[in-house]
């Protein structure tokens, strides 16, 4: 609850007048901006569960109306022009599904290295081509790296909404499919966003173990 001190009219006192708790604070603002800088995305209110108690209040937003969390986008816009944008279209152009694996995208793509592929949506295999996908594949020559991007929940698995038990149900099927086919994914969760570093370190790995492979 933010609180402000405002003179009395009649008396000459103070008095304790609550902002609206739907609006953000100059904190939850900063806290935004520092993420989306460091993220090349505005991000998602889903991702301040992972900051707490700093980003309490901007979760809360996040889980209010959709106004809420646009009037938030619309005061961080005129305060700072130079945030990067919102939503899923990565800044080279390239849509992705979800801001959460633009996300990603935007943290692996400056290291890709030149005979190596970022595929989207590749088939996990030629016999579920039409039907099953994964969010992103790395490839070096014949080998593949399938990497499945979790935005319902943390690595704890942990959920918040009847939408996010249906999305991760949803990929505990595609799941399914990998295991069906002999494959398995990279899995990276919700709470892993929050350092693109380590994003980074870790699609490193995957190219490093991909050249293994082919040697």
């Amino acid at each position: 609850m933010l609180l402000t001190t405002c003179p009395s009219v009649m008396t000459g006192r103070h008095f304790v007048a609550r902002s609206s708790f739907l609006e953000p604070t100059e904190a939850d603002l900063h806290l935004y901006r520092t993420l989306a800088m460091k993220l090349r995305v505005q991000p998602p209110s889903s991702l301040f569960r992972y900051l707490l108690p700093q980003g309490q209040h901007l979760m809360h937003l996040g889980d209010r109306a959709t106004w809420v969390w646009a009037n938030l986008l619309k005061i961080a816009q005129a305060k700072w022009p130079d945030l990067p944008s919102y939503g899923n279209i990565a800044s080279d152009g390239t849509c992705l599904n979800s801001v959460v694996e633009r996300i990603v995208y935007e943290a692996i793509v400056p290291v890709v290295p030149d005979d190596v592929a970022v595929d989207l949506e590749a088939a996990i295999s030629s016999d579920s081509q039409r039907r099953f996908h994964s969010d992103i594949a790395v490839r070096l020559r014949s080998q593949v790296q399938h990497i499945e991007i979790v935005g319902a929940c943390g690595s704890d698995r942990v959920t918040r909404n009847e939408w996010e038990q249906k999305l991760l149900a949803q990929f505990d099927r595609r799941l399914l499919v990998y295991e069906a086919a002999g494959i398995q994914p990279e899995v990276w969760y919700l709470d892993q966003m929050l350092e693109p570093d380590r994003l980074r370190q870790r699609f490193l790995q995957i190219v490093a173990g991909l050249r293994k492979r082919v040697s």
